[in-house]
């Protein structure tokens, strides 16, 4: 299983039931490809940093979850397919649930 985490923005012309209803509809398709563990969040209503489809405002939801790498295709597909989002992203999340470690820095060796 490979962890992975979806953002999603949905269009500000929506109301926020719709929105929901997106997210439920992601934690459906999620559970239909056989995911596990998945977390949804949604930020909120945002301005975006340019506009897309003419859109100055967005939803973001935000998913985490672990799946198996053959049907994180079926999950893009219907994303792809959805109306109500604008701009969505999947990407591997290596760091989920870990926490960062401070690095050690090389000492040199100094000849003298």
């Amino acid at each position: 299983m490979i962890k992975y985490e979806i953002v999603c923005i949905v269009s500000g012309e929506f109301s926020e039931k719709e929105v929901k209803d997106v997210e439920s509809n992601l934690v459906t398709t999620l559970s239909s490809n056989d995911a596990q563990s998945p977390l949804t969040k949604i930020w909120g209503k945002r301005t975006l940093a340019y506009p897309i489809n003419k859109n100055d405002e967005g939803y973001y939801i935000q998913a985490n979850f672990e799946m198996s790498q053959d049907k994180i295709k079926n999950v893009d597909e219907a994303l792809r397919f959805d109306q109500k989002i604008i701009r969505y992203l999947i990407v591997k999340d290596d760091l989920f649930g870990r926490v960062p470690v401070k690095r050690k820095k090389k000492e040199a060796a100094v000849e003298s």
